[in-house]
């Protein structure tokens, strides 16, 4: 953008989703780096509790859970994209929407499913009783194992959708040609296809470590006092021991090591050598003499003979099984809390041995889940509106300076809520808001959802305006119609879809948000996800089924009002997934 008219507009339209986060995101941050240090003294001793044996262990625990919660998940996300990828129209938009589903369903109802899976009166114990292949159930629940299943259940949404991003950029036709010129099936994987999709890999295990760093939730329900991570500690002592120094030192300490990952992965950047990383990788496992020595015996073996194809169609039909396992683990547990939720008993059971209606009548009947409803519905809309009000011209401003180191900057800013863990932003918002004289209150609330909402927004707005061709703007404008007049009626038309899809996920986002509503709520303000949290923390509620099967018809709703899977779409690129 050259004409500084145009840059001060597009600066001026960036400005108040800038300031917002300045205001209510960075300053929390600095906030807890004051307080960890009992600012304006230099105090340490919340540092030297924080690095003692029992706290250090804590803190290897919780980023080595991360790490492995990461690698597992790729190791079933990797197949899973080249399975949609593969997939033929139809079966590809029915395994997109398993995954796509459990991504928009509350991760707080995908975590209770779990807890109704695994259970010893869970559909898993229940099915080895009824096979009698067991006496007594197998502990699955509250453990590290149960814990691992949840929490890759969430994630693996989250790295699959990057993964297939990228591969269906790949052409196809690398993998025959290097087929022709005899490379085997590993050596053309490791050196031509697994670098194209090296990108998606990268920002997809990015976000899901940054976010495993930050759990909550998920470990506190399915996993035990002994699989304690960081997050759980921030938050125990805030609600218990009401030491927030000590907080504040343990959230800054997870800060300072999110920072230093994020940081060296954008470090480790690969350079534009095709490539290099699978030569790397294979030299390093000393996989590339192997992947000489099969893709030259193979070679031998298919001269002056017709190949059968064999081998690649018992690849295709295990792809298909592994991508049809995978839509099973995905749904499966939504499936069993819509079943569990039909229980007529006071205790949850799986089958239920009385079919009713109950206890949807006693969640239409509270008046405390009504109210929760009301109040949740409100923070929802009001941060929804705010959110597509900043996020939208903010992203109509980075677009038009992408390109500027200024447009970097902004965005970047814009995306920083997105790469923090929820324990620490929640932690850093409880002691602003309560300077503010916000804690406790749906303004701060309703601030504080938005921002964390930006970043979705801008994620989708910043794309859909980028791909915009500024010279229909001009077009319009020479024409005579004003900025306002230009923007209203050229601009946002072409724009309506992406507009809708954040309006949507800001909205699913405000709704379903619990870590950092639990820390600035108080105790006056309870929202959907609070209650539930409540609940479940106190017992096994068989109304929290009900509810869920409630939220879990939201996904179907967005994906009705999206029109998907019947909306008609233009024609894109051939997908280029693995060729096998």
């Amino acid at each position: 953008m050259k004409n500084p008219s145009r840059q001060a507009v597009a600066w001026a339209l960036a400005l108040p989703a800038l300031l917002l986060l300045v205001v209510f995101f960075f300053y929390p941050l600095l906030r807890i780096a004051g307080l960890s240090v009992g600012f304006p003294k230099l105090l340490l001793a919340d540092y030297a509790t924080v690095f003692n044996p029992v706290n250090r262990m804590i803190a290897v625990r919780t980023f080595s859970i991360a790490g492995i919660i990461t690698l597992v998940t790729l190791l079933l996300a990797y197949p899973m994209a080249a399975f949609l990828c593969q997939a033929h129209s139809m079966a590809r938009k029915l395994a997109m929407l398993c995954v796509v589903i459990p991504f928009l369903t509350s991760f707080l109802v995908r975590s209770y499913a779990w807890v109704v899976l695994l259970g010893d009166e869970g559909a898993i114990n229940s099915a080895l009783r009824w096979l009698g292949l067991i006496a007594d159930p197998l502990e699955l629940l509250y453990n590290r194992f149960g814990m691992s299943v949840g929490m890759v259940h969430i994630m693996l949404p989250l790295l699959v959708l990057p993964i297939y991003a990228s591969m269906r950029g790949i052409d196809p036709m690398q993998w025959k040609a290097t087929q022709a010129l005899g490379g085997g099936a590993l050596r053309s994987f490791l050196t031509v296809y697994l670098p194209q999709t090296y990108a998606g890999i990268r920002s997809g295990c990015t976000l899901v470590f940054i976010l495993s760093l930050g759990f909550y939730i998920t470990p506190a329900m399915l996993g035990s006092s002994r699989d304690l991570m960081l997050g759980n500690l921030i938050a125990a002592n805030v609600e218990t021991a009401t030491h927030y120094g000590l907080s504040a030192a343990i959230a800054f300490v997870l800060l300072a090591g999110t920072v230093l990952v994020f940081a060296a992965v954008r470090r480790r950047e690969p350079r534009p050598q095709p490539g290099a990383l699978a030569r790397l990788f294979m030299h390093t496992l000393g996989l590339e003499r192997v992947a000489v020595a099969l893709s030259r015996r193979r070679w031998r073996c298919s001269a002056g003979r017709v190949r059968r194809g064999g081998g690649r169609f018992k690849a295709r039909w295990l792809l298909v099984l592994f991508g049809v396992l995978m839509c099973l683990y995905l749904l499966l547990p939504s499936m069993i809390v819509v079943v569990a939720s039909f229980n007529g008993q006071d205790s949850l059971a799986f089958p239920p041995q009385q079919w009713s209606l109950r206890w949807y009548r006693f969640l239409l009947s509270d008046e405390q889940w009504a109210l929760a409803g009301g109040l949740s519905l409100k923070i929802a809309l009001a941060s929804t509106a705010l959110t597509m009000l900043l996020g939208t011209l903010a992203s109509y401003g980075i677009a038009r300076l992408r390109g500027t180191r200024a447009g970097r900057v902004i965005y970047g800013a814009a995306l920083a809520p997105m790469v923090v863990p929820s324990v620490v932003t929640a932690l850093g918002a409880f002691a602003v808001l309560s300077d503010m004289g916000l804690f406790g209150t749906m303004v701060g609330v309703v601030i504080m959802h938005t921002c964390l909402s930006i970043p979705l927004v801008t994620v989708l707005m910043v794309a859909a305006f980028s791909s915009f061709d500024e010279r229909l703007e001009m077009a319009a404008q020479s024409l005579g119609a004003s900025r306002w007049r230009t923007f209203r009626r050229v601009v946002v038309p072409l724009v309506a879809s992406s507009l809708l899809s954040s309006l949507l996920m800001a909205f699913l986002h405000s709704f379903d948000e619990v870590v950092l509503t639990s820390f600035i709520a108080g105790t006056r303000m309870m929202t959907v996800p609070l209650k539930m949290w409540e609940n479940i923390r106190n017992q096994v509620d068989p109304a929290i089924a009900a509810l869920s099967s409630l939220l879990i018809l939201i996904p179907f709703v967005v994906l009705a009002l999206q029109g998907l899977p019947g909306r008609r779409r233009p024609r894109s690129n051939p997908p280029g997934g693995l060729p096998v």
